[in-house]
């Protein structure tokens, strides 16, 4: 009986059928052909993640109302829609796939309309319960809105010319324009309301929600994915431009054949400007976001609580610092790959036990943070108990696993115009530290007397001894070789900086980076120690040209808060005008996160630096938020791979090809790479394979002080021309 009862099992899997609903007409997304068969971007998209994913899925179209509540029900499993804060309370979503924009239409000849402010005071059609009928009633309560069933029904409705405007999705209403021959309608301004939009299933259906980001995953890395939106949504837009050059070109024939070559400068001028837009919305929104887990980016916090700080009359608030315990010994039993599904586990779970008004962030690796506006101590100290006890009742599981997950959570409390931002995110950090000392697995309130424990525990002893370090001039400079890769011997060709400590005590070891960067960071002094490294490095370049004059390149790390910083930045500008001819033979490093974090502010001067000669490093490459589209556009030319993907690929074929990936990449984009932490002659060797161009690392050579450069690089040439 056993064998027969197995093929039942297995067939009865085989047949595992996903019911998948849609609106039917919302062309190109999703629609029934002339023969009733279900076509368009959403239906291919979702073949492909079940052939992805190895089940079966059924399409159901029908109304929109109609689809919403069938998922509610669990008639249907999946429904893509676009992503907003309401829809998260009563649905769960998968990674967002697509981000899509809205457009105001308007009469022909009407007042232009060029931002969703400027409907306020209008007739404006929206498509009910549709995003932007959520977004308006939720921020702009005053535009008189009328409701229609379908983009089409309300285009036809602003055609008879009752109505001001209608706020539809760009490629829904284009489409219906150009389908149903409206002419009397035109598009105003430009796009509004960017959204994401994803897949979305019934609250608590984990095990579907991680088959759907799985299967995402592989269409998505296999180029399925760009082949399915080339086929519906790509041919619209190139239609979409093709009307508006058939108008143009006949226009300008009429005028002066002579200016075609006029017509095609704008249009490539046009499809750049769309393009830079597509990338500043996309940069926008990885700023605020945090790409593993969906949560607001630790930038994006630290901005509304310092707006809840400056704005007196807004109330009591409450912070809870969170941090899962004994994470580095999860990290290393699972792995860096499954350690990353067991975070956005973690995050899916914080977010649906927390109260709707909650913003949610994620500080670091195994760092979170929720915000609670209007809400004393106590109301606060209920939810972290609340999430701890869910965590100990349900563990977080993926099929058959289930990893038990607690938590050391830190509060805070504090009111509007009474607290800095600084003393809010350190005493709820100290909180943090006591609970964790206390054991974990609880939640600690912030009293005075934290203030000793985390001077005793924590790291907030560091900040007397940084400071005294730098009164006291015992910060020191270090530099460590970058070099080409090749076979040894080994020469350098330009130099990374590096910071250390000198103790109060000269007898005791110098104190790295590593050990006090971290608490510098969290607590606001990194711009501090940056202004020093600033002009001590630029010092001493100038009083040792012929030292220089041997580099190609002196790097200088930055700090993400230093981007951020204004002053810093100024301060940056004058210095660097105040040497401008040491720019040529200088570098500035930063991460990934800090760039994309603070873009908008640093731009400008990065770019000024940039074309006087400086060059650009972004640091640790592969472990932020970086997007191949738009990091062209940066003013980037250094890649430096980070430390963890070079570790192994000497014994890991995967690995090799992954950073061999990442390289071609790099160079695809006209980028220099450069590997970090090369510590074997094995992995040099495995790198010259992949074709990177430069390393640094302990196999090289060991950070040394600065004023040992000098000899190092002249007994340097000294070997080469005996060579010669």
């Amino acid at each position: 009986m056993a064998v027969p009862l197995l093929l039942l099992c297995l067939q009865a899997a085989a047949e595992e059928v996903v019911v998948v609903g849609g609106e039917d007409g919302y062309r190109p997304y999703e629609t029934l052909d002339n023969r009733g068969r279900p076509v368009g971007f959403n239906i291919d998209l979702m073949r492909a993640i079940a052939e992805a994913g190895d089940f079966e899925v059924r399409f159901e179209l029908g109304e929109w109302d109609e689809m919403r509540d069938a998922l509610a029900t669990g008639r249907i499993d999946v429904l893509g829609m676009f992503v907003s804060p309401r829809r998260e309370n009563t649905v769960d979503f998968a990674r967002p796939h697509v981000i899509v924009h809205h457009r105001i239409f308007i009469p022909s000849g009407g007042t232009p309309i060029a931002r969703i402010e400027d409907l306020e005071g209008r007739q404006v059609i929206v498509q009910r319960r549709a995003y932007s009928h959520e977004y308006l009633l939720q921020h702009h309560p005053d535009i008189e809105l009328t409701l229609v069933d379908s983009d089409t029904e309300g285009l036809e409705l602003l055609a008879g010319g009752e109505h001001d405007a209608a706020l539809l999705t760009e490629h829904r209403g284009r489409y219906t324009l150009e389908r149903q021959n409206i002419e009397n309608l035109a598009v105003s301004g430009p796009p509004v309301l960017p959204v994401e939009y994803a897949l979305a299933v019934k609250q608590g259906n984990d095990e579907l929600l991680d088959r759907l980001n799985e299967g995402l995953d592989q269409v998505m890395s296999s180029g399925e994915f760009d082949r399915i939106y080339a086929r519906w949504l790509r041919p619209f837009e190139e239609e979409e431009q093709a009307t508006s050059r058939t108008v143009m070109v006949t226009l300008i024939i009429v005028a002066l054949l002579a200016a075609l070559a006029l017509v095609w400068l704008s249009r490539r001028l046009l499809v750049y400007r769309r393009e830079i837009h597509a990338a500043r919305q996309q940069l926008a929104y990885l700023r605020e976001h945090d790409t593993l887990t969906g949560l607001l980016s630790r930038h994006a916090l630290e901005r509304r609580i310092d707006e809840l700080c400056r704005n007196p009359g807004s109330g009591e608030h409450s912070l809870l610092n969170i941090n899962v315990d004994q994470f580095r010994l999860v990290n290393e039993r699972l792995g860096h790959a499954q350690a990353d599904k067991l975070l956005q586990r973690l995050a899916h779970r914080l977010k649906a036990l927390l109260p709707i008004h909650a913003e949610i962030a994620r500080l670091g690796a195994d760092e979170f943070a929720v915000l609670l506006t209007d809400t004393d101590q106590e109301s606060a100290r209920e939810s972290g108990h609340e999430m701890i006890s869910d965590l100990a009742s349900r563990p977080l599981s993926d099929g058959d696993d289930h990893q038990s997950v607690t938590l050391s959570i830190g509060l805070v409390t504090f009111s509007d115009g009474e607290d800095s931002i600084e003393r809010i995110l350190r005493r709820a950090d100290c909180a943090c530290v006591a609970a964790k000392e206390d054991g974990g697995n609880q939640i600690h309130a912030w009293h005075p007397e934290d203030q000793r424990l985390a001077e005793k525990y924590g790291e907030l002893g560091w900040v007397h001894r940084i400071q005294s370090a730098l009164n006291e001039g015992r910060m020191l400079l270090y530099w460590q070789s970058i070099v080409p890769t090749s076979e040894p011997p080994y020469r350098t060709n330009s130099i990374e900086i590096l910071i250390r400590m000198q103790s109060e005590d000269p007898d005791e070891a110098t104190i790295t980076a590593a050990q006090f960067m971290p608490a510098a960071e969290r607590y606001f002094m990194t711009a501090q120690i940056d202004r020093w490294v600033v002009s001590s490095v630029l010092g001493w370049m100038e009083n040792n040209p012929a030292v220089v004059e041997m580099l190609e390149r002196v790097n200088i790390n930055l700090s993400g808060r230093s981007l951020g910083d204004a002053r810093f930045l100024n301060f940056l500008d004058r210095r660097t005008r105040e040497h401008a001819r040491l720019l040529p033979k200088l570098c500035i490093e930063v991460t990934e996160t800090a760039l994309i974090s603070n873009i908008e502010a640093a731009r400008e001067l990065l770019e000024r630096l940039h074309r006087s000669g400086c060059r650009i490093a972004l640091d640790d490459f592969g472990t932020g938020v970086s997007s191949m589209n738009y990091l062209r556009q940066l003013p980037v030319d250094y890649l430096k791979i980070d430390g963890s993907f070079v570790h192994g690929i000497d014994r890991d074929p995967e690995a090799f090809e992954f950073i061999s990936e990442v390289n071609r990449l790099g160079h695809a984009m006209g980028k220099i790479t450069v590997a970090e932490c090369v510590e074997s002659e094995s992995l040099a060797q495995c790198l010259m394979r992949a074709d990177v161009d430069y390393m640094q690392g302990y196999l090289i050579d060991y950070p040394q002080p600065l004023d040992d450069l000098e000899s190092h690089l002249s007994s340097q040439r000294s070997t080469a021309s005996k060579r010669s």
